[in-house]
């Protein structure tokens, strides 16, 4: 994702990269035009080569790298989630708002078309005021019960709550406010490996549901799970209907080849019937298949890395940033809270006032 958005921009490229297999970073780098390598992250801190720092390792390497980074003033793109809880993903919206630099948290989804478009009408009053919001993410990658290290509590904090439950609760804020209390239930439906080593660690989750209430009244259900079978390529499947006071809207992304909204206002006939989606949100991209429109929002438009590297250029901020990330690191934390509780609802204070998110 990363290496492919910089390619082409006029303001930035990739000058170092690190990985904790020194050859092999050597050999990405090489394929990918990349002057320097390390398999040291302090080290490439600080080469003098950077001027921004894209971390996108392990969960659990991402509070030291941007501690790290920060102290140096270095602008930070932060993969999700941005810590192992809460406390980890506060303190990184801190450092970065003390040393005032460009931060990014890749929230990727608020990009796609349909979620774009589906922003535009909820702001522009299509349905009026919001009653309820029900997402579903449906995902295959944990079927095979192999060991992966986003369902080892240890390096991951979590499983699929951190890993989709974040980007959802993201997108559920970002269509309908702030979140004030959640509750949440998940399971394990995996039988899943030791490490490759053969130690033993906690399994996490691969498949949850959380409801979250919004300081509009308003009420999210979030379905993530990553057991599913789809059957396609890309083997997931994006699906929403948000209802309101004035109206209703469905949006459904099979990440084949149908990307696509529906709409009916209050009193008109139903079904909810296609609504265009406007060409200046495609931005260029391929509507089909829909891997394709992907690659084109992030390699070609100003969407997350290369909004991010413009932005640093220019000195302005962008959203998602880490304050946000924060945020969604606590809701995450409150959903496994609530998990470990039995489905207890979690009330969430107010984010602190000098890093209120967006």
């Amino acid at each position: 994702m990363y290496l492919p958005a910089l390619a082409d921009h006029r303001l930035g490229r990739f000058t170092a990269l690190c990985g904790r297999d020194g050859a092999r970073a050597r050999a990405v780098a090489d394929r990918w035009g990349v002057r320097h390598a390390f398999d040291d992250w302090a080290t490439m801190l600080d080469s003098g080569e950077i001027d921004a720092i894209v971390i996108a390792s392990p969960n659990d390497t991402h509070h030291p790298i941007a501690m790290a980074a920060l102290a140096r003033s270095l602008p930070v793109l932060c993969e999700k989630p941005i810590g192992l809880d809460a406390a980890q993903g506060w303190e990184m919206a801190a450092a970065a708002a003390r040393a005032g630099v460009t931060t990014m948290v890749p929230f990727t989804y608020r990009w796609m078309p349909t979620n774009h478009y589906v922003k535009r009408l909820i702001d522009g009053g299509y349905i009026g005021r919001p009653h309820h919001l029900n997402m579903r993410y449906h995902a295959g990658y944990a079927r095979d019960g192999e060991y992966a290290w986003r369902f080892d509590e240890t390096t991951a904090g979590s499983g699929i709550l951190g890993d989709l439950g974040s980007h959802w609760l993201d997108m559920a804020r970002w269509f309908l406010g702030e979140i004030t209390a959640i509750s949440a239930h998940a399971d394990r439906f995996v039988t899943r490996a030791a490490r490759p080593d053969g130690s033993e660690y906690r399994r996490a989750e691969d498949s949850a549901v959380i409801v979250a209430r919004h300081d509009s009244g308003a009420r999210s259900t979030l379905e993530v799970s990553a057991v599913c079978w789809e059957g396609t390529d890309f083997g997931q499947i994006h699906a929403l209907d948000v209802h309101g006071t004035d109206g209703t809207l469905h949006a459904y992304n099979d990440w084949d080849n149908t990307q696509e909204v529906r709409g009916v206002r209050a009193g008109e006939p139903g079904p909810a019937m296609p609504l265009t989606i406007p060409d200046e949100i495609w931005s260029g991209a391929p509507h089909a298949p829909v891997h394709d429109t992907y690659r084109h929002i992030f390699r070609h438009t100003e969407a997350m890395t290369r909004g991010w590297v413009t932005a640093i250029v220019e000195g302005r901020t962008v959203q998602p940033d880490l304050a946000s990330g924060a945020r969604i690191q606590q809701l995450v934390s409150a959903a496994l809270a609530s998990v470990a509780d039995g489905g207890r609802w979690q009330q969430l204070p107010a984010p602190p006032s000098d890093l209120a998110p967006r």
